[in-house]
């Protein structure tokens, strides 16, 4: 309640008149350079490292057309060769056991595009268990995270992994009715292994060599890059173009990770399922076609905020 004065209009009515105390002594220093709120920000920004992760990635064929109605149109997807119609996709599970956004889950769906001549892995959703993780992910990499139940057992060389979500949709007889989706990969032999060789480019076999794409050698041991893409969006204020039903920011992020140290395995007997869903149609806009194939990182990584790249502001190209 808001203390102060009262006087009386010549209309017999009272007003409040508020008597203004000290003013904030909160410096610019602190609210605009950190992640608010600036007394315990819920992550970092400059860099975020991860140790001892399992990563296990499913490429899977999809519908074209679908997957095109969930790229912007800056990008353009990537064929597939034989299979006309056809775009690849991902459904990744990943465990963090060690993080500076604390451990935490993950699930990432993604797209590889094509923005001038640089490919990318464009991610239309997202879940994580972890609300730094969520936070830090769609304010800064524009990744649409949504909090989610996600497992991953590993039985031996054999890895399932499932993820779920709490629905306010209507309860059916299905006691799965809460599943967005599933995997189940058994870690095959080594691909290779990273830091890459210094004097020889690696050379995997059929399909590995599309799904995981070698850099040329330079003569130096070096790391294994995974370049994504995300649609920062912030909402503005009040009515207009630019308001809650517009975008204040409108921007294509690129954010390369970096796989220093990790061994990488095929990924044998790969299957999976996404599940219809009302309020997570992933499944639906995204439809699970066949499996193209399966790969198993297990090691370290990280990401600078230094690095990120502002592919396209989209605000100012429309306006």
């Amino acid at each position: 309640m808001t203390s102060g004065t009262f006087e009386t209009t010549r209309s017999g009515e009272s007003k409040s008149t508020v008597q203004p105390g000290l003013k904030g002594t909160l410096s610019p220093r602190e609210y605009a350079t950190k992640v608010v709120p600036s007394w315990g920000e819920t992550y970092h920004q400059t860099m975020a490292a991860y140790a001892d992760m399992d990563y296990v990635s499913i490429v899977f064929a999809t519908d074209a057309d679908k997957a095109a109605a969930l790229i912007p149109k800056e990008v353009q997807l990537l064929t597939i060769p034989g299979m006309p119609g056809q775009s690849a996709a991902s459904l990744v599970f990943a465990k963090y056991r060690e993080c500076e956004l604390g451990p935490y889950m993950e699930v990432i769906i993604s797209i590889p595009v094509l923005h001038k001549g640089q490919v990318y892995s464009y991610v239309p959703a997202i879940y994580v268990d972890n609300d730094a993780a969520l936070l830090a992910g769609r304010e800064l990499g524009g990744y649409p995270k949504k909090m989610a139940h996600i497992t991953m057992r590993n039985y031996g060389n054999l890895f399932l992994s499932h993820m779920s979500r709490g629905s306010m949709q209507e309860k059916t007889a299905d006691p799965n009715f809460s599943d967005v989706a599933s995997s189940s990969v058994t870690k095959g032999g080594k691909l290779f292994s990273v830091p890459l060789p210094a004097d020889k480019t690696v050379q995997l076999p059929f399909p590995y060599s599309l799904l995981l794409p070698m850099p040329p050698a330079t003569g130096k041991p070096q790391n294994y890059t995974l370049p994504t893409m995300g649609l920062r969006r912030f909402p503005g204020i009040g009515p207009g173009p630019n308001g809650a039903a517009g975008a204040e920011v409108l921007q294509l992020v690129g954010t390369p990770w970096h796989v220093t140290k990790a061994e990488i395995y095929a990924g044998d007997a790969a299957s999976m399922e996404l599940y219809p869903s009302k309020e997570d149609p992933i499944g639906e806009l995204l439809p699970f076609n066949s499996v193209l194939g399966a790969y198993i990182l297990r090691g370290d990584m990280y990401t600078k905020a230094d690095e990120w790249v502002l592919v396209e502001d989209l605000k100012k190209k429309k306006a």
